[in-house]
């Protein structure tokens, strides 16, 4: 059965601070637990059930050698070395209609930096660039300007409107790099859930645009795979977003669904590409990613899959909790991989 939005925002909550809400609960039952056993039972079994996420992360962190602390709670104080400025602007305005972007960048970084490019998330059809705020800024504290742009939204705006706005903004990028400070030949696309299927079909089947690399967060690189796994009664009424954002079924917009699907270009387009996914992902299940590493791995592609056993959608959004930090610090390693040296 499909989770209604409080079931899947308290997954995130329990899964994510589920080892600190754990401490509490021992903390405020402190009494109970020394006069009835089977309230200390009860709450020993709770303990190791909410701490397993921060177990499997701990576990996960060691492996990949990845960074990870028990201790960070809520937003972390910025790790990176630099203090954050960011400012809203508009890139791009035809008659009424217009789109933003939100810039974050290193205060005291004086050499051109790599810039992220982000599309936001919403299911196609809503959402803001403004979003991740605290993720964001964790992100450009490390020394990287970050770009979170506004796309045209469906219904009223189909596929492949989204595209066309990927390449304003990537234009509009650089267009002002000197004065953002922006490395022109070094952008990475990077989007989270809907934006994810934007950036991974723009830096697949777009490589005029020069992307630099690409960062799929919960996404869906096969929109054939997307209107075929959706249902019209999930949280997201998945089915209406597919259809009203592609214009119809796969064989009413053929073209449409080849072009913003990932999948499509792996043969004649390879980029580094790193994705994060929660296994428990409830809203874009996990598959989407499984077959997308699958298909990279089998033509030799490089790239990195980093499945959190614990995560639903969403883990990514507090930076201090198990899926905010693994993923983070999957990010920073890619970029320092892959945002610098010769393009």
């Amino acid at each position: 059965m499909a989770p209604t939005r409080l079931q899947w925002q308290l997954q995130l909550v329990t899964t994510e601070f589920g080892h600190w809400l754990t401490l509490l609960l021992l903390a405020s039952l402190y009494p109970a637990l020394r006069s009835s056993r089977l309230v200390a039972l009860l709450c020993l079994i709770l303990a190791i059930v909410f701490f397993i996420p921060a177990m499997q992360a701990s576990r996960i962190a060691r492996a990949q050698s990845l960074g990870f602390s028990w201790l960070r709670l809520w937003m972390p104080l910025h790790t990176g070395k630099f203090k954050v400025h960011h400012e809203r602007r508009t890139y791009w305005q035809q008659g009424a209609e217009s789109l933003d972007i939100v810039i974050y960048r290193p205060a005291g970084k004086r050499e051109p930096l790599p810039c992220l490019l982000i599309a936001h998330t919403g299911g196609w059809d809503s959402g803001d660039p403004g979003e991740f705020i605290a993720a964001n800024t964790e992100l450009a504290s490390h020394g990287y300007v970050l770009c979170s742009y506004a796309y045209r939204l469906a219904p009223k705006h189909r596929w492949p409107a989204q595209a066309e706005d990927t390449r304003h903004a990537f234009a509009w990028v650089r267009d002002h790099a000197a004065e953002l400070g922006i490395d022109a030949r070094h952008i990475v696309l990077m989007g989270r859930s809907a934006g994810a299927q934007i950036a991974a079909a723009c830096a697949y089947g777009m490589p005029d645009l020069g992307a630099r690399a690409c960062i799929d967060v919960y996404g869906t690189p096969n929109m054939h795979l997307a209107r075929e796994w959706s249902v019209p009664d999930d949280l997201l009424k998945s089915l209406t977003l597919v259809r009203q954002y592609m214009g119809g079924d796969p064989h009413e917009v053929t073209e449409g669904y080849r072009t913003a699907s990932a999948t499509e270009f792996l043969h004649t387009h390879q980029i580094p590409t790193l994705i994060v996914h929660g296994t428990q992902d409830s809203l874009v299940g996990i598959g989407h990613s499984r077959r997308f590493s699958t298909s990279l791995a089998q033509i030799g592609a490089d790239h990195f899959f980093l499945e959190l056993p614990w995560a639903t959608h969403g883990m990514d959004f507090f930076p201090s909790t198990p899926g905010g930090q693994l993923s983070m610090a999957a990010i920073l390693r890619f970029l320092e991989r892959f945002a610098h040296g010769a393009p």
